[in-house]
């Protein structure tokens, strides 16, 4: 998680120094509990959709 800290200092102080270029404000750069490349969906048991 040390590099998400790093990162997000490296944006906070490119955002101080050209605020012009954010209209916004930077990106969330917490960790996320899990990531998946194709999660599944859950089909819905009641009318047979996806």
């Amino acid at each position: 998680m040390e590099i998400l800290k790093k990162r997000k200092e490296v944006y906070e102080l490119a955002k101080q120094k050209h605020p012009e270029r954010w209209s916004r404000s930077t990106r969330d750069w917490s960790a996320h509990d899990s990531v998946a490349l194709n999660p599944m969906k859950e089909k819905r048991e009641t009318d047979g959709t996806k």
